[in-house]
């Protein structure tokens, strides 16, 4: 399976700035604060493999913005939605910040590797839904711009997009831990465990703030 992975939204808040040629985030935290996060949903998926599919990638570069990840994300990371090779035309002009890859959407940056490589097992975390086909939504994990990977929501539905059932429920217990409220009946259904997750997400994330 190949995760496209965007960074800002995702792994830290969507207030990562370039100052002087480095990123920097005008935001309570740090830059990928939530990157181990993804680190342990895919512990045991070893057959995900990652491309990127962030602006990082256009403005550092695609080796400078895979190793601002942690090594076990790192490893993973095969290629990105944009390559050097779009910067220039034909005859190796510089097309400045006028390439197709500039003018689309982020959807249609992953589609177009998507079909360039003729990929059928994929999914996307990425907290920009914008333009996404019907026939694709369902593999949009969408993050919420401010809380990323941290809200319970996105790492159940990311879960959910693994096959992982038994991750599903432990972000279900781990909620039920902290709310000090019965954990999930563990033949509650998929479509029941994410309405309850939305349900108690807020609550959740105030008593992760008071702990």
């Amino acid at each position: 399976m190949i995760l496209f992975l965007d960074f800002d939204g995702v792994l830290h808040p969507d207030a990562a700035y370039l100052e002087r040629g480095r990123p920097v985030l005008r935001a309570k935290g740090a830059l990928f604060m939530w990157a181990g996060l993804l680190v342990d949903a895919l512990a045991n998926h070893p057959e995900v493999k990652l491309v990127l599919s962030t602006s990082w990638a256009r403005e550092l570069g695609f080796t400078r913005a895979r190793d601002y990840l942690p090594v076990a994300l790192r490893s993973r990371v095969i290629g990105a939605t944009w390559h050097s090779g779009m910067a220039t035309d034909a005859e190796y002009r510089t097309r400045g910040r006028e390439t197709w890859w500039d003018q689309a959407t982020r959807y249609q940056q992953i589609r177009r590797y998507v079909d360039r490589a003729r990929l059928t097992d994929w999914i996307a975390v990425d907290d920009n839904p914008e333009g996404w086909r019907d026939t694709d939504r369902d593999r949009l994990v969408q993050t919420d711009s401010t809380l990323g990977l941290s809200a319970p929501s996105a790492r159940f539905r990311l879960a959910a997009a693994l096959g992982d059932t038994a991750a599903m429920f432990n972000v279900a217990d781990s909620m039920a831990a902290l709310l000090d409220i019965l954990p999930v009946d563990r033949d509650t259904e998929t479509d029941a465990l994410a309405l309850w997750v939305d349900w108690w997400q807020s609550s959740y994330l105030i008593a992760v703030q008071l702990d």
